[in-house]
């Protein structure tokens, strides 16, 4: 029966929608640990957004100085690596979603219980069946990130999950297809348009007077005189920024990610230690050297209009370089899948990514809006005391998703998003009836189902 089949496939599928990364299989380190580093780089990335402006300071020798390193290494090169890891992590979710999608399909055709082996035509469709299921799901998750994003905007308007849940939902088909050729003239077309809008708007506010940071900056860190007007205000200036999206370097860096998961680079990187050595140096080098006129202006220096684009491309190859060397810190997986030390800890964040970065908002607005309007004493921090809040910050969330690993918990968000995820899936009309109905089985597959 059909229909009985049919079930037996929707059951396995649905029940698989619940784990995006195929928690039963073998999990390698690389992306956990890489994933559990950048989350320390995106806290010291993010403390700027709420540490700017609450103390009116002349910044010392140490803050220029850590100003200048955060500009080279960690400024526009957390946030790709960001974007990489995601889209390494969808792949390896359509990848495994794909592959047992289609053993469901075939073990669901009449006659393949009884040893029927399954004709070529066959495997084709049932594969068929399987990418456009993969292809859903990450459309549904990708939906499902933007209404998180747009949740965490009210409190953070840097928020980049809805960002990345945007690229998921328009790039889904790409990803399960694999069309990479496709994405890589895309990437060089966002590239260009980024470099050449960047240009353009720096080109503008230079004509308008605004020739160091902190004249670019104006206005944007004075803060809200309600919470109403908080919230509208970053609730605006995120849709703004997600409107973006499509055409920023979250897109190139999303693809190269994504491309890295058809690869062992991530999986085994202990094949590949010369190479992931070289280009781990090799583009970090390129990363800070490209970003030596945009530190130069944010620690004081006068406004270079190659210095904002190059920084910003630039930032793709730091990211790239980050995640080589963390790739080959984390080296492969054991023999008995375990970790220890600092590797068990930051892959314990790093399954937990989710949890860990809305963790940090909800810190840093605790800190930094809320307790000093409750204390009535403003914050007066420099950019070194406001780093070492970021550290602290990440040192919180090591410790509480080391207690989840210790209990043998996920992360709430990562598991409140595979709930909604997988009872948002709807029911699909029977693809078996439609496509291998009994009684045309011989014209659409070309010869008998039976064995």
């Amino acid at each position: 029966n059909h229909w009985i089949s049919y079930g037996r496939v929707m059951n396995t599928t649905t029940s698989s929608a619940t784990s995006f990364t195929g928690s039963r299989g073998l999990r390698y380190p690389a992306p956990d640990v890489a994933r559990g580093f950048m989350l320390l780089l995106i806290a010291l990335a993010n403390v700027g957004f709420w540490s700017y402006g609450t103390g009116r300071f002349t910044p010392s020798t140490a803050d220029r100085i850590w100003a200048f390193i955060n500009a080279l290494l960690i400024h526009e090169r957390a946030y790709p690596l960001f974007a990489m890891l995601f889209g390494f992590g969808l792949v390896t979710m359509v990848n495994r979603r794909i592959a047992s999608g289609t053993q469901s399909y075939l073990q669901s055709l009449p006659g393949v219980e009884a040893g029927r082996e399954p004709t070529e035509q066959e495997e084709v469709w049932a594969r068929e069946q399987a990418t456009v299921g993969a292809r859903r799901l990450v459309r549904r998750r990708g939906l499902w990130m933007v209404l998180f994003g747009a949740a965490h905007a009210v409190l953070f308007s840097g928020d980049v999950i809805a960002a990345y849940g945007l690229v998921a939902v328009i790039f889904a088909g790409w990803l399960a297809r694999k069309h990479w050729k496709r994405a890589a003239v895309l990437c060089a077309v966002v590239v260009v348009a980024c470099v050449v809008i960047t240009f353009v708007i720096e080109s503008f506010m230079t004509s308008q007077g605004a020739a160091s940071a902190t004249d670019m900056r104006a206005g944007g860190g004075e803060s809200a005189t309600t919470l109403l007007s908080y919230v509208s205000h970053g609730v605006t200036a995120w849709a703004v920024n997600l409107s973006t999206t499509p055409i920023s370097l979250v897109v190139p860096a999303m693809f190269l990610g994504a491309r890295l998961a058809d690869t062992d680079f991530l999986a085994h990187p202990e094949r590949h230690r010369r190479l992931l050595t070289g280009v781990g140096l090799g583009s970090l080098g390129i990363g800070a050297a490209g970003g030596i006129g945009f530190a130069q202006w944010v620690t004081g220096g006068s406004l270079n209009l190659w210095a904002v684009p190059l920084h910003q491309v630039a930032g793709l190859a730091g990211a790239c370089g980050w995640l080589a060397l963390l790739a080959l810190y984390a080296g492969g997986p054991t023999a008995d899948g375990r970790l220890t030390g600092l590797k068990w800890l930051l892959a314990a964040v790093g399954r937990r990514s989710m949890t860990a970065y809305l963790s940090q908002t909800v810190m840093f607005a605790g800190i930094f809006v809320i307790a000093p309007r409750l204390t009535g004493r403003p914050l007066e921090l420099g950019l070194v005391a406001s780093a070492a809040v970021a550290v602290m910050v990440w040192l919180t969330t090591v410790v509480l998703c080391a207690v989840l690993e210790r209990l043998g918990m996920p992360g709430p968000f990562e598991s409140l998003l595979r709930i909604a995820v997988a009872r948002s899936e709807r029911s699909r009309t029977n693809p078996l009836a439609q496509q291998v109905p009994d009684q045309r089985t011989d014209q659409l597959l070309g010869q008998p189902m039976s064995a």
